[in-house]
């Protein structure tokens, strides 16, 4: 039977996803809040949702922009000329607007108004955008779906808007091909699930440094290694020991003192608990540049969410720390952009991990789903997952959230001792 939570008060999944430019640095993240309650309504029609959002999400809407000094965010057709769309900061959010899902007569004024207050209209169309030409003048940017268009009407719709003095960004890049296609096309913004695959260059190798860090990995997943095996190489990568230490330290671990040292962090977390940090370090410090940061965040994020709700599982198929492992390793092939079946091959973990990373429909198949279609914003199926698997979906909104805070304060806590960590490497 679904467990069932006393409270609901956390009616929606808040989930942010990164928008790359051409140089692949992220521009703006895109904010996306889905009604629990009403899981199958349209993103463009989500009142519930975006209430929401701008009340009880408001110190979220601060922390995000706290990490990224943009945000893209859907504004509903009935919530146009609510009083809410004016509790968004106007400096530093985009309002998306749907033209093709807009039922009132009154848009253009709308949008005018918007504009003359001091908002950044950004319109996403779903398809043939001269229709709405006579709204064009209201937008700062043009948001096309990719998923919804084909190569060859990318190209003409682009076509159509090269006399607009307009961003352009396109939605639902699901590819690296498709990031090329479209950046050849001198679109401006890039947004999918494009960056949370591996970008595969023939006769690539892991370097040196990644090279040996992975190895540590398969060290750390040994049952029966010991600290004492792990020290020298720890020590030899002083950035990766600082890192540590930030994140033994964050607010995230709760230890209510300073851990000074890696044998003092041992001493008190014992070497299982060091051996999962030691773990989380590792893989969020791989790729230094902006799409692996993003990654990182989201590896850590996968982790907490999926420890969570395992946790709230009528019935787990692995204990919630071994869940953990699963998201935390979920994107380790985007990260260092080598195919997963070559980085896990030879790790010491459990097999169904294993094979649930590299493709295999097994038990955990549907929970890398589950984040899949969070990615994705495919909320219907999120829905249909979390029943199959007998795990409340209000609690489950909740765990997304606090799994996000809990990830943030943790990747906080390792980039503000980077530079540090580094200049201490080089010494």
């Amino acid at each position: 039977m679904l467990q069932q939570d006393q409270s609901e008060s956390a009616a929606c999944f808040l989930s942010r996803h990164p928008v790359f430019d051409r140089d692949k640095t992220i521009y703006a993240h895109e904010v996306v809040a889905r009604s629990c309650l009403h899981p199958g309504t349209p993103a463009h029609s989500d009142v519930q949702a975006f209430s929401w959002l701008v009340t009880d999400g408001a110190s979220e809407l601060q922390n995000l922009l706290e990490e990224c000094d943009r945000l893209l965010i859907n504004v509903p057709d009935p919530m146009l000329d609510a009083p809410e769309v004016h509790l968004l900061p106007m400096d530093l959010c985009d309002l998306v607007v749907s033209p093709e899902h807009c039922t009132r007569a009154n848009l253009a004024e709308v949008l005018e108004f918007l504009q003359d207050y001091g908002y950044s209209i950004a319109l996403r169309f779903e398809g043939d955008c001269a229709q709405h030409e006579h709204l064009l003048r209201y937008a700062s940017m043009v948001i096309l779906d990719l998923t919804l268009l084909s190569p060859l009407q990318l190209a003409k719709a682009r076509k159509q808007l090269k006399p607009f003095p307009v961003k352009l960004m396109v939605a639902g890049i699901d590819t690296w091909e498709a990031f090329a296609g479209s950046k050849a096309l001198a679109f401006d913004y890039f947004a999918g699930t494009f960056f949370g695959r591996p970008e595969i260059v023939k006769g690539r190798k892991l370097s040196v440094n990644n090279l040996t860090r992975m190895e540590l990995i398969s060290a750390l997943l040994k049952e029966d290694s010991t600290f004492a095996e792990l020290a020298a190489p720890i020590a030899k990568d002083a950035f990766l020991s600082y890192r540590l230490l930030r994140y033994v330290n964050s607010p995230g671990m709760g230890l209510g003192r300073t851990v000074s040292s890696i044998e003092h962090a041992v001493a008190i977390l014992g070497d299982t608990s060091f051996k999962h940090w030691a773990m989380m370090a590792l893989v969020s410090s791989l790729d230094s540049t902006p799409k692996g940061e993003e990654l990182g965040y989201l590896s850590l994020q996968r982790g907490a969410f999926l420890e969570k709700i395992a946790a709230r599982a009528a019935s787990s198929p692995l204990p919630p720390r071994s869940m953990f492992l699963l998201g935390l390793f979920s994107l380790l092939d985007a990260m260092l952009d080598q195919p997963m079946e070559e980085l896990v091959g030879t790790m010491p973990m459990d097999p169904r991990i294993k094979a649930a990373l590299t493709g295999e429909r097994n038990m955990l198949a549907p929970w890398l789903d589950l984040l899949a279609c969070v990615d994705q914003n495919q909320f219907c199926d999120v829905t249909a997952i979390l029943e199959g698997q007998k795990v409340n979906r209000f609690g489950a909104a909740r765990d997304y959230l606090e799994a996000a805070r809990w990830a943030r304060h943790c990747f906080r806590a390792g980039k503000d001792g980077e530079d540090e960590g580094q200049e201490q490497a080089g010494a």
